[in-house]
């Protein structure tokens, strides 16, 4: 086929490069951000697709070359060379600069989500226990007990909250699947697993935390817009806003047979007051069916 492969490698690879291109305008790209701190992430994103796609080019151009240059040549030999030092020590030290560059570039971003002492206080409080196949979330009737003012009060109010995700009291509000909070409110979720290894997933937030069994990990988020308001009159959600808005919570954490099925969904309340009646309702509604809350994480 002599330098035929050499052009069916580089239409595929040219077509491929295309797509790549043209994707953002057909809605293939990344879900909608709505965290206040998604754009860091999506800027990590761009800068680490910049640089893996520019080698990434460049080394299918070079390969597609040589496949064209130094095709099949009957009665020729191959010369070995042992290598180029010079060229070694090039290509190690560019990707090394790159890493080092992409590790402290990540810092600040990192450290606003991950780091504790960075979180804001809560406007809200939640436990989400993981499972096969679902999230159990436990929200308490005071959602401002754990809230701080200062630095000296955030160590009691986290040891606190910290104890209260690891044991349930009776007048927990409990749902399934589902994370109720407002726009523009800090949200601290205590993530913990009762079996195996689950990863809870926003996309929409840009959150992404494995659960591991015997830790209860802290993790925050504030959502920027809303896509329900409740009803108090009938005890229902009305969707706002965009119906594309359904934002998922899922397990990207192949965790067994259902791990399909291990799906949810994202609230966000127009305004702290639709919070506040959803919150009431599901207390009224607990309590008129008498469940045993205490054993219900």
């Amino acid at each position: 086929m002599g330098k035929g492969w050499s052009w069916l490698f580089g239409v595929v690879l040219m077509a491929t490069f295309l797509i790549w291109v043209v994707a953002p305008f057909f809605g293939w790209w990344l879900p909608e951000n709505i965290s206040t701190y998604g754009q860091g992430v999506d800027n990590l994103f761009y800068v680490i697709l910049g640089f893996t796609g520019f080698f990434f080019v460049v080394t299918e151009a070079l390969l597609v070359y040589a496949m064209w240059r130094f095709a099949a040549r009957p009665g020729e030999k191959a010369v070995y060379t042992h290598g180029n030092h010079r060229l070694e020590v090039f290509w190690t030290a560019v990707p090394a600069a790159i890493l080092i560059f992409i590790a402290v570039a990540q810092i600040g971003v990192w450290s606003d989500i991950k780091y504790r002492s960075r979180m804001p206080s809560p406007d809200i409080t939640v436990t989400v226990m993981a499972r096969q196949w679902e999230w159990r979330m436990r929200y308490p009737v005071d959602i401002t007990r754990f809230q701080f003012q200062n630095e000296g009060d955030r160590e009691t109010r986290e040891r606190q909250a910290r104890a209260w995700a690891e044991n349930a009291e009776q007048d927990d509000v409990h749902v399934t699947n589902q994370i109720h909070m407002w726009a523009g409110s800090n949200v601290r979720a205590w993530l913990m697993t009762r079996d195996v290894l689950h990863s809870f997933t926003i996309p929409n937030l840009r959150i992404k935390q494995d659960t591991v069994p015997g830790r209860t990990i802290p993790m925050w988020f504030n959502a920027m817009r809303a896509n329900v308001r409740f009803n108090d009159i009938d005890g229902r959600l009305e969707e706002i806003g965009d119906p594309r808005d359904a934002w998922e919570i899922a397990c990207q954490e192949l965790c067994g047979g259902r791990h399909y099925a291990m799906r949810g969904r994202l609230y966000v309340h127009e305004n702290q007051d639709s919070f506040t009646a959803w919150l009431r309702w599901s207390v009224r509604q607990q309590r008129s069916r008498q469940p045993d809350l205490a054993q219900g994480n």
